[in-house]
């Protein structure tokens, strides 16, 4: 095995969310992100309506269905193949959001302006060239709110990841001008090494 691999491998054992994921059976660490910026900011109740962007492998949809319930929807679209939770308030589809094609596509299952809250956990396949990564996240960002401005209610909120750079001021100005306010935030179950961050956008305007 490769060092750089074995590293990785040695690091993710060590890692008490990572461990935490699999002693409550989530199917990622990524789920206690979600679950702290919920607890901080009360963004997911029972009977809710959510669209979650970049899913797999699906510890957010796990979550996010534990907090909305059986008369919530939990709607979640990924390009890979996720397994199902086997639950019936989650449904998942598999596209490419980048695909223009996308929002007809989820129509079949939302009805367009009627979701509670967009959640993007969207990135890129990473090539180790910063300004490479963080503009192709930026393009991801930028997608996942032309998602949200189809199918968000009017008050509806989103949750959407960037990676802090030169073009993360012009995001900002996109969420300002769709949403009444907004607010940064890094949860503590991201690694600290990471440049990742999440916009949390409340109140769409319609």
């Amino acid at each position: 095995m490769p060092d750089v691999k074995r590293r990785w491998i040695e690091e993710r054992d060590r890692d008490v969310y990572h461990r935490r994921a699999k002693e409550l059976g989530y199917r990622s660490r990524a789920a206690f992100k979600l679950m702290e910026m919920d607890r901080m900011f009360r963004l997911l109740g029972r009977g809710m309506r959510v669209l979650e962007l970049g899913s797999s492998p699906g510890g957010w949809t796990q979550y996010a269905s534990e907090r909305v319930g059986r008369d919530g929807l939990v709607v979640a679209v990924d390009e890979k193949g996720v397994e199902p939770l086997g639950l019936p308030q989650a449904t998942f589809v598999r596209a490419n959001v980048m695909d223009e094609s996308l929002e007809s596509s989820l129509a079949n299952v939302l009805t367009p302006g009627t979701v509670d809250l967009v959640l993007s956990d969207l990135a890129p396949n990473m090539t180790g060239r910063y300004e490479v990564d963080h503009e192709r996240q930026m393009a991801l960002a930028r997608r996942a709110l032309e998602v949200s401005r189809a199918f968000l209610r009017r008050r509806g909120n989103m949750v959407v990841k960037v990676f802090e750079g030169e073009l993360s001021p012009e995001l900002e100005r996109m969420v300002e001008s769709m949403f009444s306010r907004a607010k940064k935030f890094k949860p503590a179950a991201s690694r600290k090494r990471s440049t990742e961050s999440y916009l949390l956008c409340f109140g769409f305007r319609g």
